[in-house]
């Protein structure tokens, strides 16, 4: 049996995470039977610690769904990150490994001083418990082994360590089971984490552009929706459409590799430009799209293009060859133009067309939109 691995891509971990804060119905249920198992168990063995372990584990199981009534939906918000996904993670396994310290200790007690049927009922639910974490807490298995571990073994240990068949038998049974569950943990982690690094590699593979490795258009919208809908970025939104001069000569003079190691080089000075929360993308050819969110007002996009102008007309050293070309802008406000991507660069492209005009290596802002009344 192969142990999992201690490391794993930050994207897949923050999914594995998310993957604890969907098991709010089976952990209803599960509280649902403890406690009322619990109930029928104490009024019938008069035990003041089974009585404890009955109080302490219904109150556990109840914090247990509160966290996840309070968690959850952070959990399923897309910018969730790795600092916080591994705090969130935390809290659940101390509430959940809790919980499971407390039904092992309850049920090796049942075993200890309740009668025979209570005993069968309790073997019922340590195995109900324990396949409910195979399932349901797998892609996290050091929480779901421990868990499985000290809500288990202590009853085992109990029937092993109590004359008769029956109980040994028993307490066999439950290992056999409990060796079965840890195996289907690790199994599912294995299988669960391949399958999401794969699928994060493919979509990731698809919003990127394959020469630059810069984002594409499918990204850029997607940045777009994400940055509009952000509370956190206060002010304007600027969309800054850029066209290379000169590149056509370049390609046809030195060919299409020189022409794409141009474009890499243009693509890492757009890269060093960017703040926290600009976004370029290469949406064609030598065409890019810059998102500037944040922004005070136009003076400030103006002043962005400006510098990016500059550092892309800076001369190039491919090889043997130092190349000069420059670079159109045209830009557009969000708070002008509306929360629409399309309609932003459609303002921006107008805008950059009237760079071009100009004899290119310009910046130009789009005309805000008059609207009615």
């Amino acid at each position: 049996m192969r142990l999992p691995s201690a490391s794993v891509p930050d994207g897949t971990y923050v999914e594995l995470v998310r993957s604890l804060f969907r098991t709010l119905p089976p952990t209803i249920l599960i509280t649902l039977i403890f406690s009322a198992l619990a109930l029928l168990i104490t009024r019938e063995t008069p035990d003041p610690l089974l009585d404890l372990l009955g109080i302490f584990g219904t109150v556990a199981a109840a914090a247990r769904i509160t966290l996840l009534l309070l968690l959850r939906r952070r959990a399923a918000d897309d910018t969730l990150g790795i600092a916080e996904a591994r705090r969130m993670e935390r809290q659940f396994a101390l509430s959940y490994l809790g919980f499971a310290a407390i039904i092992g200790s309850f049920g090796a007690r049942a075993f200890m001083v309740a009668a025979p049927d209570a005993r069968i009922a309790v073997t019922a639910l340590l195995v109900g418990y324990a396949a409910g974490v195979a399932t349901g807490i797998s892609y996290r298995p050091w929480i779901g082994v421990s868990a499985m571990l000290m809500g288990v073994v202590p009853t085992i240990a109990v029937t092993l360590a109590t004359p008769g068949i029956d109980y040994r038998a028993a307490g066999c049974v439950l290992l056999i089971l409990l060796a079965g569950g840890i195996h289907s943990i690790i199994g599912r982690y294995h299988y669960a984490t391949a399958g999401i690094t794969m699928r994060r590699a493919f979509a990731a593979l698809a919003r990127k552009d394959g020469l630059t490795g810069l984002p594409n258009r499918l990204a850029l919208g997607e940045r777009f929706d994400e940055i509009s809908s952000r509370k956190g970025i206060r002010g304007d939104i600027a969309v800054h459409c850029l066209d290379l001069d000169r590149f056509k000569p370049v390609n046809d003079r030195y060919g299409h590799p020189t022409g794409d190691l141009l474009l890499q080089a243009v693509a890492e000075r757009l890269g060093r430009l960017l703040r926290n929360h600009d976004f370029a993308a290469r949406v064609g050819g030598d065409e890019f799209v810059v998102l500037q969110p944040g922004i005070g007002d136009v003076s400030e996009a103006n002043l962005f293009a400006r510098r990016t102008a500059r550092l892309i007309a800076e001369p190039y050293v491919i090889g043997d060859l130092t190349i000069i070309i420059g670079t159109s802008i045209g830009f557009a406000l969000a708070s002008q133009h509306g929360m629409d991507l399309e309609k932003l660069i459609a303002a921006a492209d107008a805008a950059l067309l009237r760079a071009k005009d100009l004899g290119g290596g310009a910046t130009v802002a789009a005309a805000p939109v008059r609207r009615a009344g």
